[in-house]
């Protein structure tokens, strides 16, 4: 229950982020939505470590591979992926705040990936 509280929050404080923040230039959207696609990718892959080598040592020392495999029936639950049908990239403070809309067989999921000045993930949340 804790763990769900600690992703609410970083959910709403995401939201709040991406609100705030200007649109990235073009150039910059492109590669940063290609970077949280391949996060996407490996979620639904379930390949957590390559995900928390992506990790800043703040969000590593919060949250290991095995507890961001708890996400599994989340994505099972929401079918098979399908594509992704929209991505948005906002700039704020130095982070690259990222906003894909995921659909899958059964539902759509929102994906927030939030990469700090080293282009390391500060963030990372799903709806």
């Amino acid at each position: 229950m804790k763990k769900w509280a600690v992703v609410l929050v970083g959910i709403i404080l995401s939201v709040m982020l991406v609100g705030c923040g200007d649109k990235a230039n073009v150039d910059t959207s492109q590669v940063y939505s290609a970077k949280a696609e391949e996060i996407v990718k490996w979620i639904n892959d379930k390949n957590y470590d390559k995900i928390t080598e992506q990790f800043d040592e703040n969000l590593k020392a919060q949250l290991t591979a095995d507890q961001l495999a708890q996400i599994e029936p989340v994505i099972a639950q929401s079918g098979d992926f399908e594509k992704v049908e929209k991505s948005t990239v906002e700039e704020k403070d130095g982070m690259k705040v990222v906003v894909l809309v995921a659909q899958y067989s059964n539902e759509k999921r929102v994906f927030t990936v939030t990469y700090d000045d080293k282009d390391k993930i500060a963030g990372l949340f799903v709806q």
